[in-house]
């Protein structure tokens, strides 16, 4: 069995827990969505400083300029960066994914203080750990954060890609699309998150797994421990994300069992 069928293998059964996660099953009114985003959004954000740390530690900008000696992997994760953190929103504006969550946040009413006040700590130079302990996030949120930064702090990118490739199993937008089309209203509009929806399901049919996988050979090449850092980060980070998706399920449910 080669190295990337075994992952895949050992991965298969969280993969598919997260992406058939009850939490889907309680996604039901415009307030359901709205509390889902408000704890989602920061995994939108923490998942662009891992694709840039990635772009920087393997596309390697250097001056004088020589070509890359793997144009192809650097053009995916290229155009990776550019669909995250330049695309262009339903009106034709170019903006990254993140500031679409939150153009789709604010549409439907979501509070959008907290994560805004975050990134505005972080742009005056506060280190993450301490913008989180500045704003109420929940332990669950801030784990899942601190979680990514470790693996950024390792400066290992085959353990960035390996987290970045098989861990950063996301939401599951047909399913969430299907909840938005029933909670929308003339009173409560979600084009602009129905827009986002469709721009990430359409990004996952642009089938760039043979290159990522082409990505993470060349990095780890028949070095068995760099396989196992792989395989080991690559079920941590699906498991911050089960551990993530607990927690917003148990927030819903309770909260609705307080409403009945």
């Amino acid at each position: 069995m080669s190295y990337i069928k075994r992952i895949e293998s050992e991965l298969s059964q969280l993969q598919h827990e997260i992406r058939h996660h009850k939490l889907y099953d309680v996604l039901q009114t415009t307030e359901d969505v709205k509390l889902f985003m408000e704890h989602h959004v920061y995994t939108t954000w923490d998942f662009m400083s891992l694709v840039k740390t990635l772009q920087l530690q393997y596309t390697s900008f250097k001056l004088p300029w020589v070509p890359n000696q793997n144009p192809e992997i650097f053009k995916f994760i290229n155009e990776i960066v550019a669909a995250e953190e330049s695309d262009v929103n339903e009106l034709g504006q170019t903006k990254s994914h993140f500031e679409m969550y939150l153009d789709g946040m604010t549409q439907i009413g979501a509070n959008t203080t907290l994560i805004t006040t975050f990134t505005e700590l972080i742009e005056n130079k506060i280190p993450v750990s301490k913008a989180a302990k500045l704003v109420y996030i929940p332990d669950f949120i801030k784990n899942f954060i601190e979680f990514t930064f470790n693996i950024i702090e390792k400066e290992k990118p085959h353990v960035m890609a390996a987290v970045f490739i098989f861990g950063r199993e996301d939401i599951n937008s047909e399913k969430v699309l299907n909840v938005v089309s029933t909670i929308e209203t003339e009173e409560t509009p979600c084009t602009k998150l129905t827009f986002l929806l469709n721009r990430y399901l359409f990004l996952k049919q642009e089938n760039h797994r043979a290159v990522a996988y082409k990505m993470l050979h060349e990095l780890c090449g028949t070095d068995m421990v760099k396989w196992e850092e792989v395989l080991t980060v690559a079920k941590e980070a699906l498991e911050h994300r089960m551990i993530l998706w607990d927690n917003i399920y148990n927030i819903l449910k309770t909260q609705k069992e307080e409403l009945a």
